[in-house]
């Protein structure tokens, strides 16, 4: 995606017309070998050139069992010069011209269709549901839920109601579906949610990450210069995140979010007291021989030696525990050398 993951490949641009062209053909050959949906992922209309194509491939039951090997397919339908897989994107070569197929599992068929249309509008929605603690990615709404080290710990699946998420976030899902002429009209369509905030788009108002991964995407930076050249200065009052957790609770009662969250919170003190008793750094203080990776072995071969191992926490003493790991460090892996 993007149009530079071929390195050893000259591509170049191509008008919408030779765009489209090269679409219906990859369109008819995946349909009639693959026999599942295909998409081509939408772009403003009045679009004149294209750096790439993306093309999305539902992974339906039917196709899963088939279990065709895509790289082996683009080569024998493409016979492309260059083929890059880049975390399941395989990006190759048609006609001087970067095609990206995209397998989409069936479940995330619809959501990452929305999501992934439009450009940057996908992106852009992501940084106004960041506000609200959630995450909005290609299968849907999430609330990331964070253990008590401030590691994630698991999303919490909210909802792939395409019409719901817009809604919640401050946006016309009806509009949206009509599709855009121009790149101003999918800015002022962000812009006109309800909950845009000028600020939170800038570059240095992002983390790090967000901050070097957005200053490398062409849109997101016209996007920014739009707001300036424009000078639209719309402000909005965000709560504290957690303050959102009823909100979202209640408009999306199918997800049970504060029910599943209060499940995580005991799940997650048990696993706080439970480390408290046992870690690395209470085994290291009495073995400071063991590091690294046998260090992580030995622990988890010991934890795994028990039917549960979180109950034993909780019903023993850190002492008794490490008096337990004793006797499994010597006559279970010391004794043995």
């Amino acid at each position: 995606m993007g149009g530079n993951a071929l390195k050893h490949t000259i591509t170049e641009r191509k008008t919408t017309e030779e765009f489209n062209r090269i679409a219906n053909e990859i369109i008819r050959i995946l349909k009639k070998e693959l026999r599942t949906d295909i998409h081509i992922v939408e772009c403003y209309r009045k679009k004149q050139t294209h750096g790439d194509m993306d093309v999305l491939i539902k992974i339906d039951h039917d196709l899963h069992n088939r279990n065709i090997n895509l790289v082996n397919f683009i080569k024998e339908y493409f016979s492309p010069n260059e083929i890059y897989n880049n975390n399941g994107v395989i990006s190759f070569d048609v006609d001087q011209f970067q095609i990206d197929f995209i397998p989409v599992k069936e479940s995330h068929w619809e959501g990452t269709k929305v999501w992934t249309s439009f450009d940057p509008t996908g992106n852009l929605m992501g940084k106004i549901a960041h506000k609200f603690g959630l995450k909005y990615a290609p299968e849907g709404l999430l609330y990331p839920f964070r253990n008590f080290n401030g590691r994630l710990s698991q999303n919490i699946f909210i909802s792939d109601d395409n019409y719901k998420i817009f809604e919640f976030l401050g946006f016309d899902y009806n509009r949206y579906l009509k599709g855009f002429d121009t790149l101003e009209e999918i800015f002022d369509y962000v812009i006109n949610s309800k909950y845009f905030d000028s600020d939170m788009f800038d570059l240095k108002n992002l983390n790090q990450k967000d901050r070097k991964r957005n200053r490398k995407r062409k849109t997101y930076n016209q996007f920014i210069e739009y707001i300036k050249v424009n000078n639209i200065n719309k402000k909005y009052e965000f709560k504290h995140k957690y303050e959102y957790i009823v909100d979202i609770d209640k408009f999306f009662t199918e997800s049970k979010l504060i029910q599943k969250l209060e499940e995580l919170k005991i799940k997650d003190s048990i696993n706080q007291e439970s480390n408290k008793k046992f870690n690395g750094r209470l085994v290291m203080e009495k073995y400071p021989d063991l590091k690294g990776k046998e260090l992580g072995n030995l622990m988890s071969n010991f934890m795994k030696s028990f039917d549960d191992f979180k109950e034993y926490t909780i019903n023993h003493t850190s002492e008794q525990i490490m008096e337990q790991f004793d006797e499994f460090y010597y006559y279970g892996y010391k004794k043995g050398d």
